[in-house]
């Protein structure tokens, strides 16, 4: 799909989201948990009758990622572009997670999106996710950076040149 043939909006920066989150499973492994939640779009009636029955609901977020980190159970982001805000179904619909112990936030682009995803998934205070994504990338996962402020060989995700996994998480 080219992005740059689409109109900028809510889903091609969903898009640029995804792509983001493909690229970097290797080294953040729980990226590969993220998933869209198609629950918007026109639909006929009878269409949508029949993903009503099958369970659809108004108001559920755009993108779920199922990981307990930080106190919450899983982190939710509903997507907007622009100006727009949330509905009055997505706004009880989100208040409803928030109560079940979900962290959820509202992003109007995919770098918004992507902040609150590295903050999430950071494994501690100061450890900034930016430096696993720019880390050595010669076998398959995080060889770390070169910087005294990441204590790459701590974390879980981390694998020493000789295929070794770090010690204990950060």
């Amino acid at each position: 799909m080219k992005l740059q043939n689409m109109k900028r909006g809510e889903t091609t920066e969903q898009i640029k989201l995804f792509n983001w989150a493909k690229s970097y499973e290797d080294i953040i492994p729980e990226l590969k948990l993220l998933y869209h939640v198609p629950n918007e779009g026109k639909r006929s009636q009878a269409g949508g009758q029949i993903l009503k029955a099958a369970g659809l609901k108004a108001g559920v977020p755009d993108v779920c990622l199922p990981v307990a980190r930080r106190g919450f159970n899983s982190l939710y982001i509903e997507m907007k572009y622009g100006n727009n805000k949330p509905t009055k179904a997505q706004k009880e619909f989100m208040d409803a997670l928030k109560s079940e112990g979900a962290k959820v936030a509202v992003c109007h682009s995919t770098e918004e999106a992507r902040e609150m995803i590295r903050w999430y998934l950071s494994p501690a205070d100061g450890f900034n996710l930016v430096n696993c994504e720019h880390a050595f990338r010669t076998v398959k996962g995080c060889e770390g950076v070169n910087v005294s402020f990441a204590p790459c060989d701590k974390c879980k995700n981390h694998i020493d040149a000789k295929g070794g996994k770090g010690q204990t998480k950060c």
